[in-house]
């Protein structure tokens, strides 16, 4: 993951330039950096382009860098408890110079992993070192998280990445379609992005999925392909039920008669 293969639009624009500003300068610009958004945005992608930069660009023999989900954290915190080996796991959070954690709103409800991410936050934290941290809501939606915890993640910037608009979509589609030297027709990528309105990676396995079967079949690539093959991907579009519809099932449920229903008897 990269910065140069992500595609940036006004969905994410600003959380891509904090992200950079935070892989340029780290611990100089925004700390702690905290990304939300939904699943499938690139969060992800991001922070691994954070990592992957200052890796790139710093001295690899100095600088620490350790990019871990929050599941694995709690996973490691659990093993060194029971193996006795705290201090070992400790020493390896607290001693790196950038650490990014993905997910962090799996520590709630975990008392203990929040106690312990608290001091390895508070270690770095003073030490001048660089903190990235990804959720899917914001710190103070993030349920039965400390308080303490919120507020130390507000101490730097907060941004959110939304769901891609169809113009970004289109770019995500043909940057994919590049990398990958893949000529695909331009009605195909704007069928896949007017159907998958809000899901990078939905977004991407649709044209994967696709292109894998229009080798396989030696068809070509088609917009009626597409709405055969991406039919179990792409959800069916919503009927309008009327209110006689509504009606009539719930009269039919309870067995009683539709203008009963309406009375003021009811």
């Amino acid at each position: 993951y990269t910065f140069d293969n992500f595609v940036v639009g006004n969905s994410n624009r600003f959380a891509h330039a904090a992200c950079l500003a935070v892989a340029q300068s780290p611990a100089k610009s925004y700390n702690p950096l905290f990304v939300y958004g939904e699943v499938g945005l690139g969060k992800t992608h991001l922070i691994q382009a954070i990592a992957t930069h200052v890796m790139q660009h710093g001295d690899k023999a100095k600088i620490k860098v350790l990019y871990i989900s929050s599941e694995k954290f709690t996973n490691e915190l659990i093993n060194s408890i029971k193996d006795g080996s705290t201090a070992a796991f400790r020493e390896k959070y607290r001693s790196v110079d950038v650490l990014l954690i993905d997910d962090i709103q799996f520590l709630a409800g975990k008392e203990r992993t929040q106690e312990e991410f608290f001091h390895t936050f508070n270690t770095l934290y003073d030490s001048n070192k660089q903190i990235v941290i990804t959720s899917d809501r914001p710190p103070k939606d993030i349920p039965t998280l400390e308080n303490r915890l919120i507020s130390r993640f507000e101490w730097g910037l907060i941004t959110d990445i939304q769901p891609p608009d169809f113009e970004t979509r289109i770019a995500i589609l043909r940057k994919k379609a590049q990398s990958e030297n893949l000529n695909v027709p331009a009605e195909v990528l704007n069928f896949i992005a007017e159907k998958i309105p809000s899901n990078i990676r939905q977004l991407e396995g649709a044209l994967n999925k696709l292109v894998a079967f229009s080798t396989f079949t030696k068809k070509d690539l088609s917009v009626s392909l597409a709405q055969n093959i991406l039919k179990d991907i792409i959800p069916l579009e919503n009927k309008k039920v009327s209110t006689n519809q509504i009606q009539k099932t719930v009269s039919d449920y309870y067995n009683i008669k539709v203008n009963f229903l309406l009375s003021k008897k009811r």
